[in-house]
């Protein structure tokens, strides 16, 4: 049978080392929980019914009321979509509570979002530092796909609103990016950034499907590759995403923070979808196309023991004998074999 403890939730809070992290509650008067919109009914001064809706105020799920009972009942139910800790029956919250002494053990996901809500709003108001590490600990040990859009969404919005970018210079060596969201690439557009190789492989990996086998079998050498490519569109190795005009491209709604107590203007953004913008994404793929062409060559040379140089003048060759072979069988004419040798001199 399960052992109640009564307005004893957090005997041992002192122990847990993420302990600053958490929103604590003291207060004997627990919130309800109401969700969806309310209805009010009244008269107005000439008596006639006037019927007006709103939102509910939510109050923080994370936040962890003291005087709540838990129990040591372990046999309990899977949490809902979106979780709220005053909703809980005292032996979630127990497994709950014992869960937060290592974050990183497995456990069902709806947990994990109970604790990342209050790190969103660390995010937002508290230890940034702190919480963007956290939040990054627990990408690592819980890769649930939608928790993971969720968390990356909200370490890149709340850099950006706690006006620290420097967090996101390095975030892909921490843990695993998606791509090049719109946020991202907004920032670059407004100060002005070329887009380096690095940042180039994220937005890649998001718009072209075919990089992620390059990336993932050989990262440093396509990366190398993205730098020849843009030296050879550019003259530089940054790619100069100032040069685009992005007034006329189409905006979209993003979401930003997951914790559902949040405004919706704070939970919500409106923002520039640029990877709608057709002349930014085709000379994108331009430089795809150019390094993922590169890196191809790379490894065949890597395979067959030849440099670069030495596979494309053996490429050029071939071509010439197989047009002679051609012309020689009348199969094509001398003006067509000059032409044909001629593309093949120049796009070797």
């Amino acid at each position: 049978m399960a052992n109640p403890v009564q307005n004893n939730a957090l005997a041992t809070h002192k122990e847990l080392p993420n302990r600053d992290l958490l929103y604590i509650s003291y207060d004997k008067n627990v919130p309800p929980v109401r969700r969806g919109i309310y209805f009010e009914i009244s008269f107005n001064e000439r008596g006639e019914v006037v019927v007006s809706n709103q939102s509910n105020q939510i109050p923080d799920p994370s936040t962890i009321y003291f005087h709540l009972p838990i129990s040591d009942d372990y046999n309990v139910d899977l949490l809902p979509y979106w979780p709220h800790y005053i909703e809980m029956s005292s032996g979630q919250r127990c497994k709950y509570l014992t869960w937060l002494r290592n974050v990183e053990q497995p456990i069902d996901m709806g947990y994990v979002f109970i604790y990342y809500y209050g790190l969103e709003r660390h995010l937002l108001l508290g230890d940034f530092d702190r919480a963007f590490d956290e939040i990054i600990k627990l990408r690592n040990a819980h890769t649930n796909k939608s928790f993971l859009t969720y968390s990356e969404n909200a370490l890149v919005h709340g850099a950006i609103l706690r006006g620290r970018i420097d967090r996101l210079v390095d975030l892909h060596e921490k843990t695993e990016i998606t791509g090049y969201n719109n946020a991202m690439f907004l920032i670059a557009h407004n100060e002005g950034i070329d887009l380096g190789n690095e940042q180039l492989l994220l937005v890649f990996q998001k718009a072209f499907p075919l990089s992620r086998k390059n990336i993932k079998e050989d990262r440093h050498l396509f990366s190398k590759c993205v730098n020849q490519a843009l030296v050879s569109k550019f003259g530089t190795e940054g790619f100069p995403l100032k040069n685009y005009d992005i007034s006329s491209v189409r905006m979209k709604t993003e979401t930003r923070f997951a914790n559902y107590s949040f405004s919706p203007e704070l939970q919500k953004v409106e923002i520039s979808d640029f990877y709608q913008c057709r002349a930014l994404m085709s000379d994108l793929e331009s430089v795809f196309r150019a390094a993922h062409d590169l890196c191809k060559q790379e490894r065949n040379s890597q395979k067959s023991g030849k440099t670069p140089e030495e596979m494309r003048l053996s490429a050029m060759k071939k071509n010439e004998n197989r047009y002679k072979k051609l012309l020689k069988e009348g199969r094509i004419t001398d003006l067509e074999f000059k032409i044909l040798n001629d593309y093949n001199t120049l796009n070797q």
